[in-house]
């Protein structure tokens, strides 16, 4: 098949060229450039639209390296593919960025670890993962490991934050938030999942916050009269 179609573009560019001068750059004029793919989190009007300066471009002159960086200068493009479909088109298809979680304010991470800032942030079910600036590998590999321990229980993350100083904080989907400290993070929460499990669970709306820094067990504050 991809013979059949290089044979024929060939054959196109030889009758244009037989045509003579100008009129053959003006068979191959970019007319369309279609976006492809199973998009979920953008609109493929809106990627279309960042191809516009390539209409009226011939096909001849247009590099594929040069489409595909553009098509990937796009936040939410992971990777793509360019096709030159003769005399006058190009097709793009796009697989996106899967997001994980937010990073920051203003920032997504992928399923593969990638940051990436959109044009505007959607309004997604995902957690929230803070930190300094360069330490978006170390909150999601730890994010990874605290999510499979809670694997076994009912408690999900919303928030997990490193702070500057080290310290590690965590404030779950049911409005608990937890001070995990520097040290024994694993360690400190299975301590509290346990406390979790046995003892507050069914106390969740009376508790204020909860502190695990400690050796053998966790600090609870309770609101006024629980």
């Amino acid at each position: 098949m991809r013979l059949v179609l290089l044979i024929g573009a060939v054959l196109l560019i030889l009758v244009a060229s037989l045509q003579g001068g100008d009129d053959a750059e003006s068979w191959f004029a970019i007319q369309k450039v279609s976006v492809e793919g199973g998009l979920k989190y953008s609109q493929s009007a809106e990627l279309e639209q960042e191809f516009s300066d390539l209409l009226g471009r011939s096909l001849l002159d247009v590099e594929i390296a040069d489409v595909l960086a553009l098509a990937k200068s796009s936040p939410w493009v992971e990777n793509a593919q360019v096709r030159k479909v003769w005399p006058d088109s190009l097709t793009v298809t796009v697989v996106e960025h899967t997001p994980l979680a937010y990073w920051q304010d203003r920032q997504l991470i992928s399923t593969k670890a990638v940051v990436f800032m959109p044009h505007s942030l959607p309004e997604l079910p995902l957690p929230h993962l803070f930190g300094p600036s360069d330490s978006s590998d170390i909150v999601l590999e730890q994010f990874g490991l605290i999510s499979q321990m809670l694997s076994a229980s009912s408690l999900r993350i919303a928030s997990l934050t490193l702070e500057a100083r080290g310290a590690w904080n965590v404030v779950f989907a049911n409005g608990i938030a937890v001070k995990l400290g520097r040290e024994e993070i694993l360690e400190r929460l299975q301590r509290f999942i346990a406390v979790y499990k046995s003892d507050l669970s069914g106390r969740i709306e009376g508790i204020t916050s909860v502190d695990a820094r400690y050796p053998h067990g966790v600090a609870v504050g309770w609101k006024e009269n629980n």
